[in-house]
């Protein structure tokens, strides 16, 4: 059985694992803090880790959603996709040489979204998106979650107050600093996500997932019912 103690240890241990194999001492700092801090790699854990469903990665950047769930024991195959070719040069070295059925690929998904049914993962992309491409990834991903499974977003909702702003400022900064992809920012409104999710389809779920950093960070699930058809 999996207490608090024990969870909150074998997550610390997979930061530290993960950050190991980085061998730039900058981006072996980043990647421990950005998994320990960080909480949608501990919640997309305690979601993904009863299923046996492949996993699609959407916007993966240097692998650290799949790293860190195989070095929680968790053995689904990753397909990860991102339009950083700096990243995905990373971290698929990294899966190739340490981490078994992680397949990290440079992939624009705003133009086309391969073959896939299982579970997806959509971390910090929608914003990066204008509205109407926004809205095709997100019914295109839909259509890749396989009954039983689920589409989990993170992402900043577009809404007033002071976590938004900090967020937009922290973005800003990525880019300037070229650790972001450069693009015009548009932050989505939560209609806009939970709308492509039909309910007699989909459960839905979100909630607010910023923990003790100022970010205006919420986590978005959507699980697709057992009865209904989905998948490619």
């Amino acid at each position: 059985m999996e207490t608090p103690r024990r969870n909150a240890a074998e997550h610390e241990n997979a930061c530290a694992r993960v950050a190991t194999r980085f061998s730039q001492r900058w981006l072996r700092n980043y990647v421990r803090g950005k998994l320990r801090r960080d909480r949608i790699y501990q919640s997309a854990y305690d979601l993904l880790r009863s299923s046996a469903a492949p996993i699609l990665d959407v916007g993966c950047g240097v692998g650290l959603l799949a790293f860190y769930l195989r070095e929680r024991a968790c053995p689904q195959p990753v397909l990860g996709l991102d339009v950083d070719s700096r990243k995905i040069g990373y971290g698929a070295k990294i899966a190739a040489g340490h981490y078994r059925d992680v397949d990290l690929r440079f992939h624009d998904v705003g133009k086309t979204i391969p073959e896939f049914s299982g579970n997806v993962a959509l971390f910090d992309v929608l914003h990066y998106l204008p509205p109407e491409k926004q809205t095709a990834l997100l019914g295109h991903l839909a259509e890749c979650v396989r009954p039983g499974g689920m589409l989990i977003i993170r992402d900043c909702p577009r809404e007033a107050g002071p976590r938004y702003w900090i967020t937009w400022l922290a973005e800003k900064f990525a880019q300037a600093i070229s650790w972001n992809f450069h693009s015009p920012l548009h932050f989505p409104s939560r209609a806009s996500i939970d709308d492509v999710f039909g309910p007699a389809e989909f459960e839905r779920e979100s909630r607010p997932l910023w923990g003790s950093l100022p970010f205006n960070n919420h986590i978005f699930i959507f699980r697709r019912g057992t009865s209904c058809s989905g998948g490619l």
